[in-house]
């Protein structure tokens, strides 16, 4: 009788576990490998990559609309090189600062070969025209580069880095740079390279692609002074903050520190700017000695409130800042009588110095070693920890309200809206927030295909219809006086495909997987990247992108940590899929890293994550049989939370309509759910089931 009821049992299980035929998991089609990633031959070896490799380039291919002939202004580099007797020219992505973005006059590269994505290095010899960039591009170079131009994919097996490509050029050439616009241990590491086989690496003080730009009409440096950002939202003064870098020196027995990249610059002194587009810093360096603090800036930059700020004229006890002409930095580096200076070295998304500003410095009295500042502005303080959930808040209450707006509009038929349109009103619904100070990225707006680009930003000839008929993909963000923010969300305003919904579930999965683990102190992002993929792993699948990055307070976008992580750092969870050519999906929330209470304790306290993103998923994206009942609690639980604290500030605002919309998205998901995933529910049947078999035999 026994076995009887275990498999009356088991049945019953099976029939809730895998519900009606439209639930099942289906197989999701394999992203398809763009032409040279399957290699031949051992792994490892270098191939030859050549312009066969382009696609849209083959005869008869049409020329996608966003392609841009770079023909003249290549051949007018090739003229400036000879001047300098080069064989090859080095223009990377960068600014003087190492900076990810940069400003429209230092946008070299894509000048020089048309390419616009943040990440990427273009090397010109005298009869080729090469692109390195990483996965988050592909698509996008293939696009927008002209067909003299080879893609290097990096990543892909056998791909030659910049420098195994350099070291093919013939014995006795000479590759030209400019040493601002390369990071110190890049530059050593290619000089040292090249050397070794005959090459020499020259750096060139006047930069070549701009002596030809600034006849094809360069754009100016913005002119805007800085600001200064209220100890209100910064939560500590400049005046603190330098005593703690002076700590800090003394520990490493520096006698000067020297800051090269913008957003420890800004964060430092409490200031801000607009030099750069979506960030909020400005052109600058810092010196800082036991005694000083020199400030390094362009002519006519400050104000009487930013001079009263620092106390330019006011020194007491140390405590005020010198402001010296931007270009003198050098200068003032070679004549530094200081026996020990600290240089930074790259770290993550700072580049560290420059080669120039490097090489400025006595090789006797310098030092390379990561900027403290840089590890400071990661952690936030308790005010600035306020300030940026405070942010999120507002943040979410914009784009669920715009969410449902859109939704509405399509839904209803409307025929008026693009993926630029809709980037362009989401913007008017954060500028109606407090403290809104503009965009903190140019929003990546997404329908259809245009989302298998990983960081695509649609242009008038790429410009989409948003409709029924594919997911639109909507990665967006703000700059707020008290935080910045970045969120993506993927919607479907029809009747998606099985396929799209295991995709977007799998995503989703590993979003919460990573979201709400609990770790030891001193664990690495490394060691928790593979949670975020596990779901898409196990059908194949992956993405060429990272998981996380940091995010700054009032500040870039993307923001340095340590690799461990640590109580008050703020980055993101975003996974995401991209089928090339059909469409993409990626899933991000903010969150900050705090401590976590566990009944025991082995040698380290715990770590883990709390959202400060508030923004629903998509129900009709879900498959809820791929979902565990832990990952179910934690999006009830997560849904709860947004319905809460958006809801209320929602119906504050006099949102209404956005409220009730809000009510439905967070609904509460899974119900009746039994605590393991489809695939574990299918191994505790067949347990079931040899248990039955086994009675039979054995009674």
């Amino acid at each position: 009788m026994m076995s009887r009821y275990i498999w009356v049992y088991a049945m019953a299980v099976m029939a809730v576990v895998l519900g009606p035929t439209r639930t099942r998991a289906v197989p999701v089609a394999s992203q398809p490998s763009p032409r040279g990633q399957v290699r031949s031959g051992v792994s490892g070896s270098l191939v030859k990559v050549t312009l066969a490799d382009r696609e849209k380039c083959q005869p008869g291919d049409v020329a996608p609309a966003v392609r841009v002939n770079t023909t003249v202004r290549v051949a007018n580099l090739r003229e400036e090189m000879d001047k300098y007797n080069l064989t090859a020219y080095i223009i990377p992505s960068g600014d003087e600062h190492q900076s990810e973005y940069v400003a429209k006059a230092d946008e070299r590269r894509k000048y020089i070969s048309g390419f616009s994505g943040s990440s990427g290095l273009a090397l010109v010899t005298l009869s080729a025209q090469a692109l390195w960039t990483d996965g988050r591009y592909f698509l996008q170079a293939e696009d927008e580069l002209d067909c003299a131009w080879i893609i290097m994919k990096e990543g892909l097996e056998g791909v030659p880095t910049v420098l195994e490509w350099l070291k093919e050029l013939p014995m006795g050439a000479t590759v030209g740079a400019d040493p601002r616009l390369i990071g110190a241990q890049t530059w050593q590491s290619y000089a040292e390279e090249l050397e070794g086989v005959g090459i020499d690496m020259l750096g060139i003080g006047t930069n070549l692609v701009d002596v030809i730009w600034e006849e094809d009409g360069r754009p100016p440096y913005v002119q805007d002074p800085v600001f200064v950002h209220e100890i209100e939202f910064a939560g500590k003064s400049w005046q603190d903050k330098v005593a703690d870098v002076r700590g800090e020196m003394s520990a490493a027995e520096a006698d000067v520190l020297v800051l090269t990249a913008l957003d420890e610059v800004a964060w430092l002194l409490n200031l801000r700017g607009s030099d750069i587009p979506y960030n909020p810093v400005f052109r600058a360096y810092v010196a800082i000695s036991t005694s000083s603090v020199d400030l390094f800036l362009p002519e006519s930059k400050t104000t009487e409130s930013v001079e009263e700020h620092l106390s330019v004229n006011e020194c007491s006890e140390q405590q005020c800042v010198t402001i010296h002409d931007y270009a003198s930095i050098l200068d003032y580096l070679k004549d530094s009588p200081a026996e020990k200076i600290m240089v930074p070295g790259s770290y993550a998304y700072s580049g560290g110095a420059s080669y120039a500003i490097y090489s400025a410095v006595e090789e006797s009295a310098r030092v390379t070693s990561t900027s403290p500042v840089l590890l400071m502005k990661a952690r936030k303080n308790e005010v600035e920890i306020a300030g940026m959930k405070n942010a999120h808040l507002k943040d979410a209450v914009a784009l669920c309200d715009f969410l449902r707006f859109l939704e509405k509009e399509i839904t209803a038929g409307a025929n008026v809206w693009t993926e630029i349109s809709a980037a362009t009103e989401l913007r008017s619904f954060r500028a109606a927030q407090e403290d809104f100070v503009g965009l903190s990225f140019a929003s990546i707006s997404a329908y259809s295909s245009n989302g298998a680009v990983i960081h695509y930003e649609p242009t008038d000839a790429t410009d989409r219809q948003i409709g029924t008929g594919s997911l639109f993909l909507l990665d967006s963000g703000a700059q707020y006086k008290d935080g910045t923010t970045d969120v993506t969300r993927t919607m479907h305003y029809g009747e998606p495909t099985d396929e799209q919904i295991e995709a977007y579930t799998r995503v989703l999965a590993g979003h919460v997987d990573l979201a709400s683990v609990v770790f030891p102190e001193g664990t690495t992002d490394t060691r928790l990247d593979v949670l975020a993929r596990r779901h898409l792993y196990e059908i194949g699948l992956d993405y060429r992108h990272g998981t996380g990055h940091g995010i700054g307070m009032f500040l870039g976008v993307h923001e340095s940590l340590s690799p461990a992580y640590e109580p008050g750092y703020f980055d993101s969870n975003e996974p995401g899929f991209y089928k090339d050519n059909e469409y993409g999906i990626r899933l991000e929330n903010i969150m900050v890293t705090v401590r976590k209470t566990t009944p025991y304790t082995f040698d380290k306290p715990s770590l883990g994550f709390e959202p400060v993103t508030l923004v629903p998923f998509e129900r009709k994206l879900i498959n809820e049989t791929l979902l565990s009942r832990k990952q179910c609690e934690w999006l009830n639980n997560y849904h709860a939370t947004v319905l809460q604290l958006v809801g209320d500030e929602l119906n504050a605002q006099g949102k209404g309509e956005s409220y009730e919309w809000l009510e439905e998205k967070t609904r509460p998901l899974c119900a009746g759910a039994l605590g393991v995933s489809a695939s574990s529910s299918f191994f505790l049947i067949v347990s079931a089931l040899l248990v039955v078999l086994r009675s039979q035999f054995l009674f």
